[in-house]
């Protein structure tokens, strides 16, 4: 029945409620009923507000009335991103839409060439939009230097924050930063070792990531390793990024907040966050020259804070503290939180997988355990693959929304109204196996070497371990949108080799020097529904050292 014919027969029935021998309440009771009853037959599988697409039948995952599947969003929050991968399974398509109260209509699609058409060929029609914003706006700010987008002054931060990023600078590190928080981690894991005491390894990855990026880009001495990892920026760092995911999870989380202790929790969070970021800002804008000559002479070079900070617009406007706030949080997301949990579930994969460990230990014991630029870059192989491998299974950022400017049709065919959302999860384009072969869902590092092509359209490739005079292959570079971990098009991660050399810079040193195994009793991980892909429970191993 069309919208006309709904409204007519509301009018008949009204008019005839209204003439009857009932009370005022009773009339007040049957029009809300009728009113229910007549939106339930306008939107009989979608969420209200949105409108019928009979265009999209061959691709439309049908939900309930009034709601679409905002239920079945919220009940599988915790595991969204298996959930999302199962359903493209079951229609066997690489696209499918369904409708959500407060988002409207999502188009998900998990192909590679539509992805390169949202994010390269039309991508100024894709854009954050107001759902994205409002719901991480609170910790990430206005979302001008963010991980999801730089939508800013003509791509001038992101040419800023690029600057950072140079051979020079990354043989700085390794030299420097990498390997002494490395090393520190190393004293770390070597006392547990001796005292025969287990260890998470999630949570000393995390600590690792902050001290080095918070030093390394704005000059903060948090020492997350020295205290425990009992640091209030740490705890409430992770504590706003959760709620944040579980804003956009929940279309009345604006209500939920003011009605539970979440609202008062994340504002204290973004309190402390806030407190370290405007402390390094302030302490910055009055140090003097010669101050800031002697710091830069010492590091041998510029860091974020202070490139951004004399960072200027056409109009010759500097960034605010505000705006330098936003640029801290976003940088401390994508430098922090990343490259620890990619290496959490390398790690995990590593115990689980005896052959990966050993080749691990064939190629750093040939290499030497005190990395350089030239051996990380060109030596380490396998170390590459299998780190490529695992962003490839857990993404760093595993999800994504875009919201369509103007009405578009995409490459193959499906009609985009303006308005409407494109959800693509970087976490089920890994695990599609239409894209990477019928072995998708297993860790197999050698995928990424070159000459393996056969093997993997046929699907036989396994982990063994090979002698110690094997020489790896060169590693395969991928599609920047089939392989989209670090993002991809106009948008594509700055930090993606700094994240990849301070992984295999721990790598490195960790597992040339240790052994790993996981104390017994534990479960395969769950995810922690969040921006990025935390494991929810600790990684709990037993270290060795190494007897070589």
């Amino acid at each position: 029945m069309n919208t006309a014919a709904l409204s007519t027969l509301f009018t008949v029935l009204k008019d005839r409620i209204m003439r009857g021998p009932r009370t005022r309440g009773q009339k007040a009771g049957l029009l809300a009923f009728l009113s229910l009853l007549l939106l339930m037959a306008k939107y009989p599988d979608r969420a209200i507000g949105t409108r019928a697409r009979p265009d999209l039948k061959q691709v439309l995952w049908r939900g309930l009335p009034l709601i679409g599947h905002t239920l079945s969003i919220l009940k599988n929050r915790d595991r969204f991103l298996d959930v999302v991968v199962e359903n493209f399974e079951a229609v066997q398509d690489n696209i499918m839409t369904t409708t959500i109260v407060g988002l409207g209509r999502v188009i998900a699609i998990n192909d590679p060439v539509l992805l390169e058409y949202i994010m390269k060929t039309n991508f100024e029609n894709y854009e954050k939009g107001y759902i994205l914003n409002s719901t991480m706006s609170q910790v990430l700010g206005n979302g001008k230097s963010g991980i999801y987008s730089f939508d800013d002054v003509e791509g001038g931060l992101e040419k800023t924050a690029s600057h950072v990023f140079s051979t020079k600078i990354y043989r700085a590190l390794i030299d420097g930063p990498f390997t002494t928080h490395s090393l520190q981690l190393c004293s770390v894991l070597d006392r547990a070792a001796q005292e025969g005491r287990p260890v998470d390894l999630q949570a000393l990855f995390l600590r690792l990531t902050l001290d080095a990026f918070a030093k390394l880009s704005f000059g903060l001495d948090i020492d997350s390793m020295g205290k425990d990892g009992r640091d209030p920026f740490g705890s409430s760092f992770d504590y706003a990024v959760v709620a944040t995911d579980e804003r956009f999870m929940n279309p009345l989380w604006r209500l939920t907040d003011k009605l539970t202790s979440k609202g008062s929790k994340m504002r204290q969070a973004v309190k402390v966050i806030d407190s370290y970021a405007y402390d390094a800002i302030r302490k910055r804008r009055i140090e003097s020259t010669e101050e800031a000559q002697r710091r830069q002479g010492a590091t041998g070079r510029e860091d974020l804070l202070d490139l951004f900070m004399k960072w200027r617009d056409d109009d010759g406007r500097a960034l605010t503290d505000v705006e330098l706030r936003d640029v801290f949080i976003n940088f401390v997301i994508a430098g922090r939180d990343t490259t620890a949990q990619a290496l959490s579930w390398m790690y995990y994969e590593v115990m689980m997988n005896p052959a990966v460990e050993k080749n691990l230990w064939q190629e750093i014991d040939k290499n030497g355990n005190t990395p350089t630029y030239e051996m990380l870059t060109k030596e380490m192989r396998y170390a590459t693959a299998a780190f490529h491998e695992t962003l490839r299974l857990y993404p760093p950022v595993p999800r994504n929304l875009k919201t369509a400017v103007a009405d578009d049709v995409l490459p193959n065919g499906v009609p985009v109204h303006a308005g409407d959302r494109i959800m693509f999860s970087t976490y089920a384009i890994g695990r599609n196996k239409s894209v990477w072969g019928p072995q998708a869902p297993e860790f197999l590092p050698e995928r990424w070497f070159e000459g393996n092509a056969v093997e993997i359209e046929k699907g036989v490739l396994n982990n063994k371990a090979y002698s110690d005079d094997h020489v790896w292959p060169k590693v395969r570079k991928e599609s920047q949108f089939k392989f989209s971990s670090f993002n991809a098009g106009p948008r594509i991660c700055l930090g993606q080799t700094f994240a990849t050399l301070e992984a295999l810079t721990v790598i490195n040193m960790i597992s040339s020097r240790f052994q790993f195994k996981l104390v017994p009793g534990q479960g395969p991980p769950e995810q922690v529904a969040s921006l990025t892909l935390p494991m929810k429970n600790p990684l709990m191993a037993t270290v060795t050292r190494r007897q070589k």
